[in-house]
């Protein structure tokens, strides 16, 4: 029972170390035919610099935007071509976490929109979406809030289950992932669709025993989602029929999905638990399955 305790307790402080100073925190969107994804600068920088990438079928991945400060962290949001920018950092003076947002597009240089303000709530680790530029909406188990500028969150609507995270899509609806469901919602809660008992009970050798559903998007009925626990990409159609369309093996651990029109980008990175950073490896899945890998970092 000790040994079971003990395994428990390593697992959640190795999952709470890569959350905090290397990846997964973060995500991944597309704008237009650009897709921009956080990551760190350099990617074995013991400092944690955190950095956005972008690449385009017309060029290689290239660094977007640069953070300055160590052990930090970038979330992401694009409403068309206007992307919003939370930068989290943390100040070692006081073990707080601050955040700011910017705004900015592919071809203008960031803006800051709102400044510095400490950081209670992990803004944007669970997903987030702007409402307007002075008011956005965030998601933090087990709830989702609307926080707008300068005030505190408040709760933004009412929902019967917990939910893990959220992430703005097509036609102005949410996504809500909870353990093991996933639901498609209006603005204010009301449910369009929904996809029951995602995850299979039957998975060994989870990832830090944590069989669980990292990310999601969807987009014209269909479902896709980056399955931690199985190191496996998953999709759902509209039809309801479920399959895996790219499966991995150890070390690769699946992170962020994104639909690029009809292809789809699938976002894993080699974790090692030997004191090295997490190596990316992004996917492009084109629409008669070919694959095209997009970032790998050896």
């Amino acid at each position: 029972m000790k040994k079971t305790q003990n395994i428990i307790i390593i697992a959640s402080i190795l999952f709470t170390s890569l959350a905090t100073f290397a990846h997964p925190t973060g995500n991944m969107i597309t704008v237009g035919d650009n897709v921009l994804w956080s990551y760190i600068n350099p990617i074995d920088d013991p400092n944690h610099k955190a950095c956005i990438m972008i690449w385009n079928k017309e060029s290689k991945p290239k660094i977007f935007i640069q953070s300055e400060y160590t052990a930090s962290d970038f979330m992401l949001y694009n409403n068309l071509d206007e992307i919003y920018i939370i930068e989290r950092r943390h100040l070692q003076t006081t073990q707080d976490f601050e955040v700011r947002v910017l705004k900015t597009t592919i071809n203008t240089e960031p803006k800051v929109i709102w400044n510095w303000f400490k950081d209670e709530w992990r803004i944007g680790e669970s997903g987030f979406f702007m409402l307007s530029d002075d008011k956005m909406v965030f998601g933090k188990f087990p709830k989702i809030y609307c926080l707008e500028k300068g005030k505190k969150p408040l709760k933004y609507f009412e929902f019967d289950q917990p939910i893990n995270r959220i992430r703005a899509v097509e036609n102005n609806q949410i996504l809500l992932l909870n353990s093991n469901d996933c639901y498609l919602t209006q603005q204010n809660g009301t449910i369009l669709k929904q996809w029951n008992k995602l995850i299979d009970n039957d998975v060994k050798n989870a990832p830090l025993n944590r069989n669980q559903i990292f990310d999601i998007d969807y987009k014209n009925g269909k479902l896709l989602f980056a399955y931690w626990g199985k190191r496996s990409f998953e999709l759902i159609d509209e039809s309801g029929k479920k399959q895996t369309i790219f499966q991995q093996k150890e070390p690769l651990t699946p992170h962020w999905v994104a639909f690029l029109g009809h292809e789809k980008l699938l976002f894993s990175s080699k974790l090692i638990f030997d004191g090295s950073t997490p190596k990316p490896y992004l996917v492009l899945l084109e629409e008669k399955n070919g694959k095209k890998v997009i970032w790998k970092v050896q």
